[in-house]
């Protein structure tokens, strides 16, 4: 059975690299996000039930109420289709500082990186660019590598985990090497 090439086995793979590397997923955001989004979705079901589930407030008395969560609700997903759009970008993974145990805790002690990736279409070119970020959010590093997708891929569309693997933890030595230079 061949598997299918798919963005969620690289970012899962990258996702393993930086956790074998000794880095730790940064959950803020994703937290922050998920929160505004069941908030938008608490002021939809107010809209929709209130007072009662089973006798909701009719129309016209209910103008008032539908308009304020109209207007959070929108507000709200204005606000996450922003983060998304401004903020995050291309960014597929947010790291922890590299515990002590990591190999890279001596040079990128107390720094974060910020994984992004970009694949055009019909394109084998996959860009992944590491930044590494102080602890005021300041970029201080870059590192940026263009791998072929077709190293990682059989014909069947089988993915190569392992190689893929290899690949990204280069690239993390080699930001790694370049930032205790």
């Amino acid at each position: 059975m061949s598997a299918i090439c798919n963005h969620h086995d690289t970012c899962m793979t990258l996702l393993q690299s930086f956790e074998d590397a000794g880095f730790g997923e940064d959950h803020f955001l994703s937290n922050v996000k998920l929160a505004m989004g069941a908030l938008a979705c608490i002021f939809a079901l107010i809209a929709q039930f209130w007072p009662n589930p089973f006798k909701p407030m009719p129309f016209p008395e209910s103008r008032p109420l539908l308009l304020v969560c109209t207007v959070l609700y929108a507000l709200l997903s204005f606000a996450l289709q922003m983060i998304t759009s401004f903020y995050e970008q291309d960014a597929i993974l947010y790291t922890l500082p590299p515990n002590e145990t990591s190999p890279f805790w001596s040079s990128l002690q107390k720094k974060r990186v910020k994984v992004s990736t970009k694949l055009p279409r019909f394109s084998i070119n996959y860009t992944i660019t590491l930044e590494v970020k102080d602890g005021s959010g300041q970029v201080v590093d870059s590192h940026k590598a263009v791998l072929k997708l077709t190293d990682y891929f059989e014909e069947n569309g089988t993915f190569h985990e392992d190689f893929f693997m290899e690949d990204i933890e280069a690239l993390i030595s080699a930001l790694a090497s370049k930032k205790s230079q």
